[in-house]
C-alpha cells in the first residue's frame, strides 16, 4: 500500500490547518477572558496542538490501513467515540506530564488558596482537558470521515461515468463492424466465378470489398464520419451487390452536396441499403429500385430509403433482421431522443425514415 503517515496533500493540510487556527483563537479568547494561569495555559496549548495532529494522523492511518470506511454507521460511531475516549486520555496526559513539573510553584501557591489538596486540582484539570481534548478529535474526525465520504462518491461516480462512456464505446463498435456475413460470402463466391472470366472486374471487386472492410474497422473508432465518406462506401457496396444481382438492381440517389461535410454515424447508410436489398429487392423476381434521398433543415438531416418489396409482403419490423434494431441502438446510444428512425408501408414501397440532428464542424 502507498500510504504515507504523513499526508503529501495540500488540501488536507488547509482544511487542517483551518480548524486549528479556529480551536487557536477560540482558546486564546477563553484564557484572556478567564485570565487565570494565562502562561500555564498557553504553553499547554503550544504543546497541546503537534499532539493533537499526531492524534488525527494515527486515526487516518488507522482509517485507511483497516478500511474503517466500510463500517456501518453505529460501528463508526462506537469506534469514533472510543478512539477519541482514549487518545484524548494519551494526549491530555502527556500534556499536562510535560508542564505540571514547570509549573509546580503555582501549583503550591492554588493548594493553599483554594485549601484543596494537589492530587485533587490536577484530577480535576486532568478530566477538563482530557474530555475537550476528546471533543476536538471526535469532532475532527467526523469532518474527516464527511470530507473523505464526499471524496470518495466523487470518484465512484467518476469512476462509473468512465466505466459507462467505455461500454458504450465498445458496444457502438460491436454495432457498426455488424456487417451481413451473406452479404461476404456471396462477394467471395462471385470473386471466385468472376476472376477468370473478368479478372478486371473481380479486382475492382476485391478492392471494393477491402475499402469497406477497411472503413467498417476504422470507422468504429470514431463516432461520427462526414456524409461524404459514408457515400462513397454505399456506391462501393452497391457495385459488389450489382454483379450478384445483375441488372435487377436499380439504385438512385438524391443528397445535396452541400450535405456531404455534415457528420453521421459510420455504416448506418450502409446498413439501411442492405437492409433494403435483402429484405425487398432480392424477393422480387425481377428485381425493382432502392432509392436514397436527403434534405436539411437548419437542425435536422432527415434520409429516406424506400424500396419496392412483393406484393404479398408487407414486411415489418420483425422481418427486417437485425439491420434496424441494431440502427435503433446505435441512434439512442449516440443521441438519445433527437434521432429517430420511422417505417412504413406504402403502395407496394418499404420506406425507412431517418432523422439525426445535423452536425457540422
Amino acid at each position: 500500500m502507498n500510504f504515507k503517515f504523513f499526508p503529501r496533500n495540500k488540501t488536507f493540510w488547509m482544511y487542517h490547518g483551518s480548524i486549528l487556527l479556529i480551536m487557536t483563537l477560540a482558546q486564546t479568547l477563553i484564557i484572556l477572558l478567564w485570565r487565570e494561569e494565562i502562561l500555564f495555559n498557553f504553553i499547554g496549548g503550544f504543546v497541546w496542538l503537534p499532539l493533537f495532529t499526531l492524534a488525527t494522523l494515527y486515526y487516518r492511518f488507522l482509517y485507511k490501513t483497516h478500511q474503517w470506511h466500510e463500517l456501518n454507521t453505529a460501528k463508526n460511531i462506537v469506534v469514533v467515540t472510543g478512539y477519541s475516549l482514549a487518545s484524548g486520555f494519551i494526549v491530555t496526559f502527556i500534556m499536562l506530564g510535560s508542564i505540571i513539573p514547570f509549573f509546580w510553584g503555582d501549583l503550591e501557591k492554588a493548594v493553599v488558596k483554594h485549601s484543596t489538596p494537589a492530587s485533587t486540582i490536577i484530577t480535576q484539570m486532568f478530566i477538563g482537558n482530557w474530555l475537550q481534548t476528546q471533543l476536538f478529535i471526535g469532532g475532527w474526525i467526523f469532518v474527516y470521515i464527511s470530507i473523505t465520504t464526499k471524496q470518495r462518491i466523487k470518484e465512484t461516480e467518476l469512476t462509473n461515468l468512465r466505466l459507462q462512456n467505455s461500454l458504450k464505446e465498445a458496444e457502438l463498435a460491436n454495432l457498426t463492424n455488424q456487417l451481413n456475413p451473406h452479404f461476404l460470402f456471396n462477394t467471395l463466391n462471385n470473386i471466385k466465378f468472376t476472376v477468370r472470366k473478368d479478372p478486371l472486374k473481380s479486382e475492382k471487386m476485391i478492392t471494393d470489398l477491402s475499402d469497406i472492410l477497411r472503413y467498417s474497422l476504422e470507422s468504429s473508432k470514431n463516432e461520427k464520419v462526414q456524409i461524404s465518406d459514408e457515400l462513397e462506401i454505399v456506391n462501393r457496396y452497391i457495385d459488389i451487390i450489382k454483379v450478384h444481382m445483375e441488372n435487377r438492381l436499380h439504385f438512385e440517389s438524391d443528397i445535396p452536396e452541400d450535405l456531404y461535410s455534415n457528420f453521421i454515424p459510420p455504416m448506418i447508410l450502409q446498413m439501411l441499403i442492405e437492409n433494403s436489398i435483402k429484405h425487398g429487392i432480392e424477393n422480387l423476381r425481377h428485381g425493382g429500385k432502392v432509392q436514397l434521398v436527403a434534405e436539411a433543415t437548419a437542425h435536422y438531416i432527415t434520409f429516406k430509403i424506400t424500396n419496392d418489396i412483393p406484393h404479398t409482403e408487407i414486411p415489418t419490423t420483425q422481418s427486417t433482421g437485425i439491420g434496424l434494431r441494431n440502427i435503433e441502438q446505435r441512434l439512442k446510444l449516440l443521441y438519445g431522443n433527437p434521432a429517430t428512425i420511422n417505417i412504413h408501408e406504402q403502395d407496394q414501397q418499404f420506406i425507412v425514415t431517418l432523422t439525426l440532428p445535423r452536425e457540422m464542424r
